[in-house]
């Protein structure tokens, strides 16, 4: 039976969805209780070394967001899940790799989003991490189509038919098209953000300027 993490409902009214990609650290087979190990943003300090990464994780996490909006929400506002809760096949062979998520558990994922920004119309902006987990919300219809993203981010037939599917996008660099960048959820007033996966993110930002201008333009959405 495989493990399922679950969302993390926020103490106070919802007004953030952040979505990331699926249950573990990408560097661990642990699968975590709840989605980005959110509930270690509000644990006490943890001491041992494997508790401190998922605690690390969880804040830097939130907290990304809560810099990007300028503090306009607080941590207790940002509702927490992944694209896939479920445990996806991962090995020693792909660990520096991306885990691919496949089209029918992305679709799962797809309506389980719908379902909460349904249930929690408070929301207002969803932040929704990585190439891949956007991609899937495009192809799969929660926000409009971008066609050059969608045409470079399509996943690489020899990683995701690998015996451990990994996920490599069709051309390099597809993610600038709209990172950073806010669109309408179809059918709905609430927006979302594309951005990068956090642990992605310092790595990233200090090697290519492009992408701290993306990261610019969201802060000038919140003045």
């Amino acid at each position: 039976m495989t493990k399922k993490t679950k969302d993390w409902i926020p103490t106070k009214e919802a007004k953030v969805l952040l979505i990331g990609h699926d249950p573990r650290l990408q560097e661990s087979e642990t699968i975590a209780e709840y989605a980005l190990f959110a509930d270690y943003y509000f644990k006490e300090e943890q001491r041992a070394v494997s508790e401190k990464k998922k605690q690390k994780f969880a804040r830097n996490s939130i907290n990304n967001i809560l810099e990007l909006t300028k503090n306009k929400f607080s941590a207790e506002n940002i509702y927490v899940t992944n694209l896939c809760n479920d445990e996806l096949p991962k090995g020693d062979s792909i660990k520096e790799k991306t885990v691919y998520i496949p089209r029918d558990k992305a679709k799962e994922g797809v309506e389980h989003i719908k379902d909460i920004l349904a249930k929690n119309p408070s929301i207002e902006y969803v932040f929704a991490m990585s190439q891949q987990v956007n991609y899937w919300l495009q192809e799969l219809g929660l926000y409009p189509q971008q066609p050059e993203f969608i045409e470079r981010s399509m996943p690489n037939e020899k990683g995701a038919n690998n015996n451990l599917p990994y996920y490599k996008p069709k051309k390099d660099r597809g993610f600038l098209e709209i990172c950073g960048r806010a669109y309408k959820i179809n059918g709905s007033k609430q927006t979302i953000i594309p951005i990068l996966h956090i642990k992605s993110y310092s790595l990233i930002i200090g090697r290519y300027p492009e992408y701290k201008k993306c990261y610019d333009n969201i802060r000038k959405m919140f003045k």
